[in-house]
């Protein structure tokens, strides 16, 4: 009799004993890839608030908002070169992505919105995309270590986009910056 192989009862354990290792290992990684893209997009929503305050500070013809106003910045209006596709593999929406900046006092509060589109169904006559992102948040609630909370999806992600005498975080919108 050959005995070089291996039985029956010892391949099923070993079968056994590497799917019960998958079940455990799958749902840690998909954790991890979920909290990466969550990352990454409040990082965008940050770096989206650099390039508006960059683009206030170099362009002198955008007037910076009054007491209790403010102006916002569609991200179509700035630099995208940082700005490849979302983590979810879609498109940032242009027009509901933007960067509000209010005047409280003497001092500016920038905020920023995130919608990215992805999965679009454009066969269907009304193209329907599945969204995730950052509602509207201060620099202040991305700079915190829980900021990967304020990612929603679809319509827990309710982002209109703004137009003049709206009220964003308590100021009114008293212009929108157009390239």
């Amino acid at each position: 009799m050959n005995k070089k192989g291996f039985t029956l009862i010892e391949l099923l354990a070993t079968i056994a004993i590497l799917s019960l290792l998958m079940l455990l290992a799958v749902p840690n990684v998909m954790s991890t890839i979920d909290k990466n893209k969550k990352d990454t997009y409040i990082e965008d929503a940050k770096k989206m608030i650099t390039l508006a305050e960059y683009e206030v500070r170099s362009n002198t013809s955008i007037e910076l908002p009054e007491e209790g106003n403010c102006i916002v910045i569609p991200l179509g209006n700035l630099d995208l070169s940082d700005f490849n596709e979302g983590p979810e593999g879609g498109d940032y929406d242009l027009n509901k992505s933007y960067v509000m900046i209010g005047r409280k006092g003497s001092s500016y509060e920038y905020y920023a919105a995130i919608v990215e589109n992805f999965d679009c169904d454009t066969e269907e006559a009304n193209a329907s995309c599945s969204t995730r992102g950052v509602p509207l948040s201060s620099r202040n609630d991305l700079n915190k270590e829980n900021a990967r909370n304020t990612v929603v999806s679809n319509d827990e992600l309710d982002i209109k986009v703004p137009t003049i005498g709206d009220n964003l975080a308590g100021y009114i919108v008293s212009k929108v910056i157009d390239s």
